[in-house]
């Protein structure tokens, strides 16, 4: 039997790694949230209130009232804009202590492409 020839398994090692540089940017623009102060300047003022219906905790996003609600913790032009999410009395928790269904007053900014940039995210009692 034949020993399978090494410039293929280069080539296909190649191509492999070719393929990953080449898509590497789009994946990565997928899963990034980054605003910039020109996001936030035609945004408008928001506040509701309404239920859980997902939560991507890798993307840090909510859908609540049929509006993805992104959670953010970075820098904007000069200023940090942090989402705080606290409990129904007002101590600060984490996104992981969300789960569907529950009752959430987000307030927040409205993007030209209608999702949220949540400044609060707070649990209220059912």
């Amino acid at each position: 039997m034949a020993k399978p020839h090494l410039l293929n398994r280069r080539t296909g090692t190649f191509f492999m790694v070719f393929l990953l540089a080449l898509f590497w940017p789009l994946m990565c623009a997928a899963s990034s949230e980054h605003l910039s102060e020109s996001d936030l300047d035609n945004a408008d003022l928001v506040e509701f209130s309404s239920h859980i219906m997902s939560i991507d905790f890798v993307k840090e996003q909510l859908v609540v009232a049929e509006n993805v609600v992104m959670i953010v913790d970075q820098l904007i032009g000069s200023e940090q804009f942090t989402t705080q999410i606290t409990d129904s009395e007002g101590e600060g928790i984490g996104l992981d202590s969300l789960h569907m269904g529950q009752k959430v007053l987000v307030q927040g900014f409205k993007l030209d492409d209608g999702r949220v940039v949540a400044a609060r995210v707070q649990v209220q009692q059912p």
